[in-house]
């Protein structure tokens, strides 16, 4: 008989195939009455074959040649306890610890009671039918060795193996189950014999006896539990593959990273490997070899050249950045060495971070496994397991002491907790599922739960979707691995995954679902898909509390505000609830998607209740709100009902002011898709600091239901112009508007803060300035450089990316990548507002900051021209501060502020140095002024804005 165990290649699959049929075609006669058998064989065997996922190249492939991205989730804490999943890892991490603690509490037998129905219940058939109904089509199985075979120390002949069937039958129907869903499995020792890390919870690793790597007959274990689970899997299709050995984090090297960072050869695990292989390979030729590297799976130094035909190198991403740059490294691998990637583990992450992680490995054909799929508490895996009162009490006594829990309370608090396992018992977050799959293609967003209007609208539930779609929200993920800064992206740690900020309630109130919206900040917004029987006007109860009085908030029903700006006083506490009714809010009928604007944060929200107030035809026609688009020329004007298109007359009765001065409205016309906004068009060159208001004094525009539109004056007008950087003045590297390839870290430079990195000859960053005049000026670019000289090339470009300007900059070796050093040249710049870009010629090295000094020379200016003033803050609300040049004072000097049009403000004579340091403007009107400072002929000045804060 002929078996064929693989083929390395679909070619090779489909010549095989062709000259079987070939064989058959010419031989028939005779291979009927003697050969047949065979050739049955044979076929069963090709065909067995073509089920079993294998490599082709840089792909997994199925038996078909089908590229074959694997979307995985891994079992964590079933065969292997961790513990931050059973949150007693303050205390006892890996698992013999954890186990320890109960056994103290309930007895040894009892335990074992324990642990038997953790098995049962963690992981069943109704766990993986979830899990192929939201789109997986893998599951990683983190074995512990212990469940298959005895330790080492327990081994009743020393260097002989003896076999646990516990282990094998709970894979057997794992694997049955998933079968039965089309679904991989890929075996994953998590925990091998004696622990392969110093990261003792991983592996269980016991520092008290010989660790994997200490231990030759921990070694021998290992290969021969391999090749054991080999010879039992070796013809089932759905096993997807062998995941060799889970983070190994160990120095093999003396007084090297205890954790594997710096090995440079990995020679030991190398070995081990390739014996494991060998082994497997024994009595397995089908199942693909997944190989992690050291330092949690990411050091593959030494690892290569393959040793195997159908092998795959695995990493794992956690708590970095999701660009290319985060991935570059393992793709180079791919290319050189010709072999496919599989991301093994990744997530502990907000939505936002496993969607924009996925869609980047996607991209980039790469499959991936999540981790993991519950665990107790938590917000970021799919189940969460219930905190049982009683488990609750024994965290408190193992974490604080007090009174030893009797032995009754503590069974039945622990056998508790493995009932709350099963799928009927844990809480599902959809939305972590929705990021996962949905959200990767997929912008639009989906209503978390279904709101009436009347009605109540709980904040905690607003809609399914990425941020800036659903929400918008200032912290959406944890990025510390690149950053070094640990970020909450859900500050409460409660209910939902995303970037809301959501907390436990103290609200008592009938309506309150026992959350509420906290750490709001300015310009954050929460959206709720609604259905509204009635179009008409409401009354809108915001449920809120706060400690101050700046809080700001407004309600808009897509693009369109349907309520001013509402400023919600104090209520004496973040948790001291007060009612702020909204009058007369204009819904039209059917679904809409509301938003929750937070302009000011400050205040926490519970609920929003609408309840009716009148017909639509009984409120007066109104403008909430008035904005501009991010280039300045056109302002939109939001008003609360639909106007009548024929009674707009032009501009007639509006009027523009800029910075207190009158500016020029070009025209307006009715908004094609919402009648509810007017869309007003100016030539006026707007700044993103002018200060604009809006004003309607006439009587002729109405509303479809014919109420005229009330008047108003200087209705303010959010200026949405994209903030621009004063030059002169410093630019931290950080500042971006454009990041292409460069990676941000803390730095370790005076000021602390961050500094970008990690550069790549075309790489390059893009800042939007505004340069207050034609001139030469001085840079500085803060650099640290480790052993090579590097270059960029400084730019200047208009707003449409015309090149202006640009300077070559040489970056010297500062002999480190935190030995900072100041580099000092000059660049010639053009007057107006556009782009700072920073190219990446030659690397690498580190930047911090660039400051550009006040231009010495100013094309075409007076002789006696000095330069600019440094003013600060800038704009201002009431003092304004003068940094003076240095060494300039005389007694005969003149301070005096001009409007932007010419007019005299203010002028001093004699003023002394210490008056001239700090002056105060807040008596002017709000608006653009020039300062300037006349000192015995020689003449300093500079803009500055005045700004009074809108009621």
């Amino acid at each position: 008989m002929l078996k064929l165990y693989k083929l390395p290649d679909m070619s090779h699959a489909v010549q095989t195939l062709k000259m079987l049929l070939s064989f058959l075609l010419c031989h028939g006669q005779r291979l009927i009455k003697s050969q047949m058998p065979a050739a049955i064989m044979l076929l069963a065997s090709f065909q067995g074959f073509a089920q079993y996922l294998h490599t082709d190249a840089k792909k997994i492939v199925d038996g078909q040649g089908n590229e074959v991205i694997l979307r995985g989730m891994g079992l964590g804490g079933w065969m292997l306890q961790e513990g931050y999943m059973l949150e007693t890892n303050a205390f006892a991490n890996p698992q013999h610890e954890i186990r320890a603690r109960i056994v103290d509490l309930i007895g040894e037998s009892n335990t074992n009671t324990f642990y038997d129905a953790w098995l049962a219940n963690h992981v069943t058939r109704r766990d993986i039918d979830s899990l192929a109904s939201w789109g997986f089509n893998s599951v990683r199985l983190p074995m512990h060795y212990n469940l298959y075979t005895l330790p080492i120390e327990q081994e009743p002949v020393p260097g002989q193996h003896t076999w646990l069937e516990k282990g094998f039958a709970m894979t057997d129907s794992l694997l049955k189950w998933c079968a039965a869903n089309h679904l991989y499995v890929i075996l994953d020792l998590h925990a091998a014999p004696g622990g392969q890390g110093r990261d003792a919870a991983i592996s269980d690793y016991d520092s008290s006896k010989p660790s994997l790597w200490e231990s030759p007959a921990n070694q021998q274990k290992t290969i021969a539990l391999w090749k054991k689970l080999a010879e039992r899997y070796a013809d089932e299709v759905w096993i997807g593959g062998y995941d060799l050995i889970n983070e190994t984090n160990w120095n093999f090297t003396a007084g090297a990273n205890q954790n594997g960072c710096s090995e440079t050869t990995n020679a030991p695990l190398r070995k081990l490997y390739v014996d494991i292989t060998t082994a497997i390979r024994e009595v397995d030729q089908n199942h693909i070899i997944f190989i992690e590297g050291n330092c949690w799976a990411n050091n593959h130094n030494g690892l290569m050249p393959a040793w195997d035909t159908n092998m795959v190198l695995s990493f794992h991403k956690y708590w970095n950045n999701n660009d290319q740059g985060s991935l570059q490294g393992v793709i180079n691998m791919r290319n050189q060495h010709n072999l496919p990637l599989w991301m093994g583990e990744g997530g502990e992450n907000s939505n936002t971070w496993s969607t924009n992680a996925i869609r980047l490995l996607e991209e980039n054909h790469i499959g991936w496994a999540w981790w993991p799929l519950k665990k107790v508490g938590g917000i970021n895996s799919p189940f969460s397991v219930i905190r049982n009162d009683g488990y609750a009490a024994l965290l408190n006594y193992w974490q604080n002491g007090g009174a030893k829990p009797d032995v009754a309370f503590a069974k039945n608090a622990l056998m508790k907790l493995t009932e709350d396992l099963k799928v009927e018992n844990v809480v599902y977050r959809k939305d972590v599922t929705d990021a996962m799959f949905r959200q990767v293609y997929d912008a639009s967003t989906r209503p978390f739960t279904k709101h009436v209007i009347p009605g109540v609208v709980h904040v905690s539930n607003f809609d399914l979707g990425r941020n800036n779609q659903a929400y918008a929200d200032k912290d959406t993920a944890n990025y510390n691995v690149t950053t070094g800064n640990y970020t909450a992206w859900n500050a409460g740690w409660i209910y939902r995954n995303d970037g809301v900020d959501l907390e436990v309630t103290s609200d008592t109130h009938a309506n309150a679902n026992g959350y509420n919206i906290g750490w709001t900040n300015d310009g954050e917004w929460v959206q709720y898909t609604v259905g509204v029987d009635s179009g008409a006007a409401y009354n809108v109860t915001i449920r809120y509390s706060a400690s101050g009085n700046a809080a700001k908030i407004r309600l808009s029903n897509g693009s369109n505000s349907i309520s001013p700006v509402i400023a919600l006083p104090s209520t004496g506490g973040f948790q001291t609830w007060k009612d702020h009714v909204i009058s007369d809010v204009v819904l039209p009928k059917g679904p809409q998607r509301l938003r929750l604007h937070f302009e000011k944060g400050g205040a926490n929200v519970s609920f929003l209740q609408f309840t009716l107030s009148k017909k639509t035809s009984e409120v007066p026609f109104k403008g909430l709100l008035a904005e501009t688009d991010d280039t300045g020329s056109r302002i939109t004007l939001s008003l609360n009902k639909k106007g009548n298109a024929a009674t707009l007359n032009g501009i007639e009765g509006f009027s523009l002011s800029v910075n207190g001065s009158a500016g020029i409205l070009t025209g307006v016309q009715m908004d094609n898709s919402d009648p509810s906004k007017f869309v007003f068009t100016t030539d006026a060159p707007l700044s993103d600091t002018d200060v604009l208001t809006l004003s309607y004094n006439g009587n002729h525009i109405t509303a479809t239901d014919a109420t005229p539109l009330e008047t108003f004056s200087n209705l303010p007008i959010r200026n949405n112009l994209p903030l621009h950087l004063t030059i002169p003045g410093k630019i931290e590297a950080e500042a971006f508007t454009v990041n292409q390839g460069l990676q941000l870290e803390n730095t370790s430079d005076t000021g602390g803060g961050q500094n970008i990195g990690f550069t790549n000859a075309g790489d390059y960053l893009e800042y939007l300035v505004r340069v207050p005049a034609d001139g030469e000026y001085p840079l500085e670019v803060r650099v640290a450089c480790n052993n090579q000289a590097g270059k960029i090339e400084v730019q200047q470009l208009t707003k449409g990316g015309q090149l202006l300007h640009y300077v070559m900059v040489d970056i010297p070796v500062t002999g480190g990548w935190q030995t900072w050093q100041t580099v000092r040249t000059r660049m010639t710049l053009k007057a107006g507002s556009g782009i700072l870009k920073v190219k990446i010629i030659q690397p690498e090295f580190n930047i911090n900051w660039f400051r550009f000094a006040a231009a010495d020379v100013i094309s075409g200016s007076e002789k006696d021209r000095q330069g600019l003033l440094q003013l600060y803050p800038n704009p201002t609300d009431g003092d304004l501060f003068i940094d003076l040049p240095e060494n300039a004072y005389s007694s005969i000097n003149t301070l005096t502020v001009t409007s932007i049009n010419g007019s005299l403000m203010s002028r001093q004579d004699s003023v002394s140095r210490e008056a001239i340091r700090r002056i105060n403007v807040g008596w002017l009107p709000a608006g653009l002024y020039i300062l300037e400072l006349d000192m015995n002929g020689k003449v300093w000045r500079n803009k500055f804005l005045f700004q009074r804060e809108a009621h």
